[in-house]
């Protein structure tokens, strides 16, 4: 498992923190991948894209990304970052066209379409905060846990 080096990020901690957010929000994984963590980095982004753009496949556009349909899961959505508005900008766009009606996925497809793009944002959502504590804990922000006692249990 690849360390972050300390002389990479030497500037203020909480910018360091601000940034990895922003990273791993702008593209799931570059938040690891900006600390050094490259294979975690590279899991990361492929299962949260894949999970995102399968569910947008299943139901479709028209049907996954759609605020008046489904509420608070475009707040989950959104957490997978541009794509996710990338999405949304394409679903607008399919709305204006009204022979795009077709493209409204049937009733389970739906369902598990909304799940599915919902699930990947919380995912990354999860990818953030780590990223987060990841960069505060290397730069000493955080201690990191102290090693089990031999004789604890």
């Amino acid at each position: 498992m690849a360390k972050p080096t300390q002389s990479q990020h030497d500037s203020d901690p909480a910018a360091n923190t601000a940034l990895a957010a922003v990273f791993a929000w702008i593209l799931p994984g570059l938040g690891h991948w900006w600390l050094g963590h490259r294979a975690r980095a590279l899991i990361f982004f492929i299962v949260i894209t894949v999970t995102f753009w399968a569910g947008v496949a299943v139901g479709g556009v028209r049907t996954t990304v759609a605020p008046k349909d489904n509420g608070a899961w475009i707040a989950a959505q959104l957490c997978v970052g541009p794509q996710a508005l990338a999405a949304l900008y394409m679903n607008y766009k399919a709305v204006e066209r009204p022979d795009q009606e077709q493209l409204k996925a049937p009733w389970p497809a739906s369902n598990i379409a909304v799940v599915y793009a919902g699930v990947a944002g919380l995912l990354n959502l999860l990818i953030i905060i780590d990223a987060m504590a990841r960069c505060e804990s290397a730069r000493g922000v955080v201690p990191a846990r102290p090693p089990p006692e031999k004789g604890a249990g």
